[in-house]
């Protein structure tokens, strides 16, 4: 309230009639094929417009999973030092050059990255993988013990989005509120994994984390799929193995929180003998 001071009632009539007003003045512009950098910078702060349309764009959300029960084990210092070590290397690994998003937004214990481009879903995928690879090399080990599971959801989803930023006029830190679909889809995306884990014994959740992909991000994947969906057909020290898809479908047709009919997902990581190699082809344009 402001320093004169105002009735309650009064100030309950005063903000339902500004929130009325925005309502009533609510409007969707079309951005058409703009930049992220060009929504983020021109995102409406007091009118109740949004930037939106019909482009759509790539989304990687990656959080700590059940970070909540964690919490309660743990000293508030520890649980900071993880938090800490795992949300600052999402942001590392999504600002590297050549897989960077291009918007990076931190949400709780987890960030979400937005890509844009021919390039988008190949950065995403491979900003995926490599987050991945570092969270069941060194995350995992580093802070799981015998009584604390370590683990992490990772999804990927394309999909329009609708930008406005929201605060007061005058306030340093009026972050943008990605509200269209393909964040908040991604995010229950990545909420499957425990299902997963539960109805897939041959994953161990103890060890490996998973990458969840929507459909429509899987039938993408055809277009390099000796590197995106065939594995290598190494067991990571060299030794051929026979090669395979390395992902597997999950029907969630009956969870209506997920905007998808299926997912799949995969807990492969990045080969230590031929990492390198997929990577550059994945990234290769025009391929």
């Amino acid at each position: 309230m402001s320093d004169e001071y105002m009735g309650i009632q009064e100030y309950l009539d005063k903000i339902k009639d500004e929130s009325e007003e925005r309502f009533n003045n609510f409007d969707i512009e079309e951005i058409g094929s703009k930049s992220i950098k060009y929504i983020s910078d021109n995102a409406y702060l007091e009118k109740p417009v949004w930037l939106g349309g019909d482009n759509k764009y790539v989304c990687l959300f990656i959080d700590l999973d059940n970070s909540s029960k964690l919490s309660f084990k743990k000293h508030p210092a520890t649980m900071a030092k993880i938090y800490d070590y795992f949300t600052q290397n999402i942001v590392n690994i999504m600002s590297e050059g050549g897989i960077n998003a291009d918007y990076i937004d931190i949400k709780g214990d987890g960030a979400f990255g937005i890509f844009e481009g021919e390039n988008a879903v190949w950065k995403a995928l491979c900003c995926a993988a490599t987050f991945k690879t570092f969270f069941d090399k060194y995350i995992r080990k580093k802070f799981q013990t015998d009584s604390d599971i370590i683990n992490c959801k990772m999804a990927i989803d394309i999909d329009k989005i609708l930008v406005r930023k929201l605060g007061k006029k005058g306030d340093k830190n009026n972050n943008e509120v990605w509200a269209g679909r393909v964040v908040n889809n991604t995010a229950k995306i990545s909420s499957l994994a425990n299902e997963i884990y539960d109805k897939d014994a041959g994953i161990n959740k103890n060890s490996r984390s998973l990458v969840i992909i929507s459909d429509k991000i899987y039938s993408k994947l055809f277009e390099k799929q000796n590197y995106t969906i065939i594995s290598c057909g190494c067991d990571g020290s060299g030794v051929k193995t026979n090669k395979a898809n390395i992902w597997r479908e999950y029907n969630c047709s009956d969870n209506n929180n997920v905007n998808c009919e299926k997912v799949y997902y995969t807990s492969t990581q990045w080969c230590d003998i031929h990492g390198d190699e997929y990577m550059s082809e994945i990234l290769k344009k025009n391929n």
